[in-house]
């Protein structure tokens, strides 16, 4: 895997919405935890406009990803809310020029997509992190303490308490994942993640359980979870019970997909749509160990 420069002081960040629209008191506040790490924000041209639940049309949205990407003078870009809208647009984005001058981009959700596709496509790291919308709910310095010191290279690695269906061992393998009903949408694309021999992160948010339980089946009848060396669950953020109950809670559907499978499992890790939402580096080897007291995952750098 490529891995770009990190970040110093002084360095041009860019601030995009390549999905959704993101209220303008939001990205404020984001610009000033920018500037407090001494970095200097540029604002995309999609940050304003508005086309339905758009952060403007699709032909707008693509142009500008397009210019963060080509932007030498641009070392990281940071999207600043999910939803949904990469999907339409990333097929018709260049990377040429991001290949051979890698960046950081930054964001969630959504964002899964674009993560896939450097990982799947051009073997880039990125990095899972906090944004602008999540500031709703406001500051939560842990997420964005962890996204500064992923951006400017210092030491990451979590310790978390234990889950009762964790499944204890070690492994160690590029992480890559995201948000699990992104990663089946890119199934079949030039974005489709791959698993093998790699250590996927999962989350998710706002489905039925059986909805859930139809994104994990799909995964694993895709075979992403057959040539895994770990999972890492995240949050699991409003799934909603069926009427009737379908009978599993969103922990045991993920326990019982891969509960015949042999590598390490940790549930319960603070990434994803509720806080916190600790930065995770994709693209980055990973050591997962899980045990009966707890779980930790350091990034190998």
């Amino acid at each position: 895997m490529i891995k770009p420069s990190y970040l110093q002081a002084g360095d041009k960040i860019g601030v995009i919405s390549t999905s959704n629209f993101t209220e303008e008191s939001y990205i404020n506040q984001l610009l000033d935890i920018l500037k407090s790490w001494q970095l200097e924000p540029v604002l995309g041209k999609t940050i304003g406009p508005r086309a339905g639940s758009f952060a403007g049309p699709d032909e707008l949205r693509k142009n500008d990803l397009q210019e963060m990407l080509d932007n030498d003078a641009i070392k990281a870009i940071l999207q600043t809310t999910g939803g949904y809208g990469i999907f339409r647009i990333i097929d018709q984005v260049s990377f040429r020029n991001y290949k051979y001058k890698p960046k950081w981009i930054v964001g969630y959700s959504d964002t899964t997509f674009l993560h896939s596709h450097l990982q799947g496509s051009l073997g880039t790291a990125s990095i899972q992190a906090t944004m602008a919308a999540d500031l709703e709910a406001g500051y939560e310095e842990a997420s964005w303490e962890s996204l500064r010191k992923a951006l400017f290279g210092e030491e990451l690695s979590y310790t978390i308490k234990t889950h009762p269906l964790n499944r204890a061992g070690v492994a160690e393998g590029i992480l890559v994942g995201g948000t699990a009903s992104i990663l089946c949408n890119a199934k079949g694309t030039f974005s489709e993640v791959n698993t093998n021999g790699n250590i996927l992160f999962l989350e998710e948010v706002g489905e039925k359980h059986f909805r859930l339980d139809s994104y994990i089946m799909s995964l694993k009848k895709a075979g992403k979870f057959k040539y895994l060396k770990g999972l890492i669950i995240g949050h699991l953020t409003d799934i909603l019970e069926d009427e009737p109950p379908f009978g599993m809670t969103p922990e045991e559907i993920i326990h019982n997909a891969v509960k015949e499978l042999d590598f390490p499992v940790c549930f319960g890790f603070p990434a994803g749509h509720s806080s916190p939402n600790l930065a995770l580096k994709f693209g980055i080897p990973v050591r997962l160990q899980v045990t009966t007291s707890g779980s930790t995952i350091r990034f190998m750098e």
